[in-house]
C-alpha cells in the first residue's frame, strides 16, 4: 500500500528495473547501462529520466577523462624519451662540466615543453566538461590586441612580417582577461608561422550582433579544405604544419576557451589565400561581472 494505493506486480515492474539498473552499475562498474523508458510522465519516470541522464553524463565525462589520458600518454613520450637520452649522454662523459651544463639547459628546455603540454592538455579538457573557471570582468580590446603584437614583435621582425591591428576605439568585452589573452597569442602565433617571409598578419576587432568579432587574418599558403573541418581538433597536423613547430593543441585550446565564455572560432580560408581566423564572444547579461 503506498499513499492509500495497492501497489500491483505491474506498478512494481518500473521500480524493480530502476533498482535492477542501479545495482549491476554498483556491481560491475557497467555505467553504459541504461533504466529502461516507459514514456510516461508519473515521478518514476522522472526520475528513471534523471538517472539515465546523469549516467550519460558520468560517461561523457569518463570518455574524455580517457581521451586526455591517451593524448597526455601519445605527447610525453617522445619529449621523456628525449630527456632520458640527454641525460644518458651526459652521464657516459664522466666529469665533462661542459656537457653536463648542456645537459641541464635541454632538459630545462624538454620540462617546459611537457608542463606546456600537460597544461593545455588539461585547460582543453576542463572547458569541454564545463569545468573550466573564468574570471569575467570588463576587459579593453584593444590592450589585449596591444599585448599579443608585443609579444610577438620580435619573432615578426626576424621574419619580416608585417604585425599590425585595427581595433574599433573603446572596444570592451566581458570575459576571462588571462584566457583572453591566451586565444590571441595562440593565433598570431598561428599566423606567424605559417605566413611567409615578408608577408602581413593582422588582429582586428570589431563590435558586432550584441558582442565582439576578433580576427586573425595572414597571407601565408591558406589551409586545404579537407583539412579546415579538424584544425580544431586536439593533436590534429595536417600536412603543411608537419614541418612546423608545435604539438598541435594551440587551435584545440582557442576553441576550448571560446566555448567557455559560451563562444565560437572559425576559419575562413582558401589555398594560397591565406586564412582568416574568426572568434566570436557574446555579449553577457550586464549583471554579470
Amino acid at each position: 500500500m503506498l499513499g492509500g494505493v495497492a501497489l500491483t506486480r505491474s506498478a512494481l515492474r518500473p521500480v524493480r528495473e530502476l533498482a535492477s539498473t542501479l545495482q549491476r552499475i554498483v556491481a560491475t562498474g557497467e555505467i553504459s547501462a541504461r533504466v529502461p523508458a516507459r514514456g510516461g510522465r508519473d515521478p518514476l519516470d522522472e526520475l528513471s529520466r534523471l538517472v539515465n541522464g546523469m549516467l550519460d553524463r558520468i560517461e561523457s565525462l569518463i570518455a574524455g577523462l580517457t581521451a586526455s589520458l591517451d593524448d597526455v600518454a601519445h605527447d610525453l613520450r617522445t619529449p621523456l624519451a628525449r630527456l632520458r637520452a640527454r641525460v644518458e649522454t651526459a652521464l657516459t662523459r664522466g666529469g665533462d662540466a661542459e656537457a653536463c651544463r648542456d645537459a641541464l639547459a635541454d632538459c630545462l628546455e624538454e620540462s617546459q615543453r611537457l608542463h606546456e603540454t600537460l597544461t593545455s592538455l588539461l585547460d582543453i579538457s576542463e572547458a569541454q566538461h564545463g569545468a573550466m573557471k573564468l574570471r569575467r570582468e570588463r576587459v579593453d580590446v584593444s590592450r589585449l590586441a596591444r599585448d599579443a603584437v608585443e609579444l610577438y614583435e620580435d619573432l615578426a621582425e626576424d621574419k619580416s612580417i608585417v604585425l599590425t591591428t585595427r581595433v574599433a576605439a573603446g572596444l570592451e568585452l566581458t570575459g576571462d582577461r588571462a584566457r583572453l589573452r591566451q586565444v590571441l597569442a595562440n593565433l598570431v602565433d598561428n599566423a606567424l608561422k605559417y605566413t611567409p617571409r615578408g608577408g602581413h598578419v593582422e588582429l582586428r576587432a570589431s563590435a558586432r550582433l550584441g558582442g565582439v568579432v576578433i580576427e586573425v587574418a595572414d597571407d601565408g599558403p591558406g589551409i586545404p579544405p579537407e583539412d579546415q573541418p579538424r584544425i580544431f581538433d586536439r593533436l590534429y597536423r595536417g600536412d603543411q604544419s608537419r614541418s612546423q613547430p608545435g604539438l598541435g593543441l594551440g587551435l584545440s585550446l582557442v576553441r576550448a576557451v571560446m566555448r567557455a565564455h559560451g563562444g565560437r572560432v572559425s576559419v575562413h580560408s582558401a589555398p594560397g589565400q591565406g586564412a582568416t581566423f574568426r572568434v566570436e564572444l557574446p555579449e553577457p547579461p550586464a549583471s554579470i561581472t
